[in-house]
């Protein structure tokens, strides 16, 4: 059993440096990006567009930094939320109007935050892709809250109803991002779902806390 333990010890550590590494490379290459767009800036005649591109690569990088968590520690789940928030704004040109509310100020660990975080990325994208489409101004409202030890995330726009019977066909706008957010909504035992409202369509992810928290 002592041999067992130590093997997957070292087994685990080996695939934390690969992650590492994998990391590492990823912020390279989109530095790399950045000064690529940077020079042809002073060779083209649309700088202004080069500057767009850089300034997306930058908030990309500040999201994959955003999303590249120790998972054994412990985070302010609102504070997270809020800077996914701004840095997916940031990302999209300022194409929607980005709203964040955080009702309390509770800690969660890592592992759980960053699952989170991915719903608010994945709810974003797919707001932006299919829902805010044709809008001058769209509207996203992403709101977080602890109350009695469970933890609600509702991602919320103002573009056109999501179709409902979309959640149970295969087609492209119920594909992977919508069957990732239910993957990770099982994985942390709570539940998803997408539903009609006053402003358009509400995503609502629930889950129980289960560490002592400041709820």
């Amino acid at each position: 059993m002592r041999r067992e333990i130590a093997s997957l010890r070292a087994q685990l550590a080996a695939s934390q440096q690969r992650y590492e590494e994998i990391c590492h490379r990823i912020r390279n290459e989109l530095q790399v990006l950045s000064a690529l767009f940077a020079a042809q800036r002073r060779q083209c005649g649309h700088p202004v567009q080069c500057d767009i591109c850089v300034s997306r690569i930058c908030a990309t990088a500040a999201l994959h930094g955003a999303l590249d968590t120790n998972e054994h520690e412990i985070c302010s789940l609102g504070s997270f939320v809020k800077l996914l928030a701004e840095t997916l704004h940031s990302a999209f040109d300022s194409r929607y109007e980005s709203i964040v509310t955080i009702d309390g100020d509770f800690e969660i660990d890592c592992a759980r935050a960053k699952s989170v975080g991915l719903v608010v990325v994945e709810a974003t994208v797919n707001a932006l892709k299919y829902a805010l489409v044709g809008l001058e101004k769209g509207r996203i409202e992403t709101r977080v809250r602890c109350f009695r030890g469970e933890v609600e995330l509702v991602v919320e726009n103002n573009g056109a109803p999501f179709p409902l019977k979309a959640l149970s066909q295969s087609t492209e706008i119920s594909g992977k991002g919508l069957t990732l957010m239910h993957d990770i909504a099982a994985h942390l035992d709570g539940a998803l779902e997408i539903t009609p409202s006053p402003m358009g369509t509400a995503l609502r992810l629930t889950f129980r806390v289960t560490l002592p928290q400041r709820c």
